[in-house]
């Protein structure tokens, strides 16, 4: 049920987080300005900050993380395989200090 409601909820931020999906709500924010528009001070403030502001930016941020998180992820795969490549020079060298001080003892 977990894994079913995951794919569920990713499919939902993949497709927010997409540029047709801006678009589609940028429509869905200013047409019904051709139509009607509000006619105070009052009715404007609310109009940009409960339609234009919420519709736009929820798929502007969703934009915004994905690409953050693709920076992140690639950041921290950079740092994984430096990390790996000097654990392995790292094995490499106490490999080579383990058999000079069994050669040290034996002599």
């Amino acid at each position: 049920m977990n894994k079913l409601s995951d794919r569920i909820m990713d499919a939902i931020a993949d497709g927010l987080s997409t540029r047709i999906c801006f678009v589609i709500f940028c429509v869905i924010a200013f047409v019904p300005l051709f139509f009607q528009h509000p006619a105070d001070v009052l009715g404007w403030d609310q109009y940009i900050s409960q339609t234009v502001i919420q519709l736009v930016a929820l798929s502007v941020l969703a934009i915004v993380s994905k690409k953050e998180g693709k920076a992140q992820q690639r950041m921290l795969q950079e740092t994984h395989d430096t990390v790996m490549i000097e654990m392995a020079e790292l094995k490499v060298i106490m490999e080579a200090l383990h058999i000079k001080l069994k050669d040290g003892v034996s002599k």
